[in-house]
C-alpha cells in the first residue's frame, strides 16, 4: 500500500519527506538539515523502485564527466553574483567592507569544500530537488515548468527561515530565479546533479559565508535585493539562449520508465 501511493504521489510525498527530514533541526541548530530532500529522495525510490533507482540517483551526483564550461558555469556565476551586489551596494551607499572583513577571503576555498563534501550542508539539497523532484517534474512537463515548480518547493522548505528572519524576502525571487538556472545546468550537463551542487557551494560559500556577513540591515536587504536581480537576469539570459528547456529528461529515464519529450 505505501508504494502504491508513493507511486502514485511521489512528489507530494516527497514535499512532505523533505520538510519532516528537514525541519526538526530548525529547534535545536536554527536551519533545516540540508540533506533531508536527499533522504526523502532515496526513501521514495527505493520503496518505488529499488535498487535501479538508488543507482540512477547516484549516477546523476557522481557525473563528473561533462564539458568544462559546465564546471565554470557552476563555480563562477554565483560568485560573479555576490561580487556585484556587494560592489552595488556599497555603489548605493552601504559602508565599504573593512580589511579585516575582505581578509577572510582565505577561508572561502575551506567552506567550500566543507559544505560541498559533508553531507548535512545545502549543497546536499540538490540530489533531492534537482536530481529526483526536477526528474519527476520532467516526466510530464517542460524542463522550465519542472525547474520553477521545484523552485516553489525550495522556497516552502524555506519557509521556518522565512518564519524567523534568518533569511530575506527577497530570497524568494532569488531562489525561484535561481532555480531556473540550476534545472538549465543541470540539464544541459547531462544530468550530473553534481553540477548543481557545486554551484549550490559556491554561493554559500562566497555570498553566503563571504559577502553577506558584511552588511548589516538596509543594506543586507539592499544587497539581497541586489543578488536577487542578478539571478533573474541568469535566468531571462537562460532562457533567451534557448537552453533546451522544452524538452528532454533531465536524467536517462529507468527502464521501467516513459518519459516524454
Amino acid at each position: 500500500m505505501i508504494r502504491t501511493v508513493m507511486q502514485r504521489h511521489a512528489l507530494v510525498a516527497f514535499v512532505v519527506l523533505a520538510c519532516v527530514f528537514s525541519w526538526w533541526l530548525v529547534p535545536i541548530a536554527g536551519y533545516p538539515l540540508g540533506s533531508g530532500p536527499f533522504f526523502a529522495a532515496l526513501l521514495i525510490l527505493w520503496l518505488t523502485k529499488g535498487r535501479e533507482g538508488l543507482v540512477a540517483l547516484f549516477g546523476q551526483i557522481t557525473r563528473w564527466r561533462v564539458g568544462w564550461k559546465w564546471y565554470t558555469i557552476a563555480l563562477l556565476l554565483p560568485a560573479l553574483a555576490a561580487v556585484v551586489a556587494a560592489l552595488a551596494t556599497v555603489w548605493l551607499g552601504a559602508p565599504s567592507p573593512s580589511g579585516a572583513d575582505l581578509g577572510t577571503w582565505t577561508e572561502v576555498p575551506f567552506t567550500f569544500l566543507l559544505v560541498l563534501l559533508v553531507p548535512i550542508f545545502g549543497p546536499w539539497e540538490e540530489p533531492g530537488f534537482r536530481g529526483f523532484a526536477l526528474s519527476e517534474l520532467m516526466r510530464r512537463r517542460s524542463i522550465l515548468t519542472a525547474g520553477l515548480v521545484v523552485g516553489v518547493i525550495h522556497v516552502f522548505w524555506h519557509l521556518p527561515l522565512f518564519i524567523t528572519g534568518d533569511i530575506p524576502a527577497a530570497d524568494v525571487v532569488y531562489i525561484l530565479s535561481a532555480s531556473v538556472v540550476f534545472a538549465w545546468i543541470v540539464t544541459g550537463s547531462g544530468g550530473s546533479v553534481l553540477m548543481a551542487m557545486l554551484m549550490h557551494a559556491s554561493s554559500n560559500a562566497v555570498s553566503g559565508e563571504f559577502i553577506t556577513p558584511m552588511f548589516i540591515g538596509s543594506h543586507a536587504d539592499t544587497l539581497g535585493w541586489i543578488r536577487a536581480g542578478i539571478w533573474v537576469l541568469y535566468a531571462v539570459a537562460v532562457l533567451l539562449a534557448g537552453g533546451g528547456f522544452r524538452s528532454g529528461p533531465a536524467r536517462e529515464p529507468l527502464a521501467s520508465e516513459t518519459v516524454p519529450r
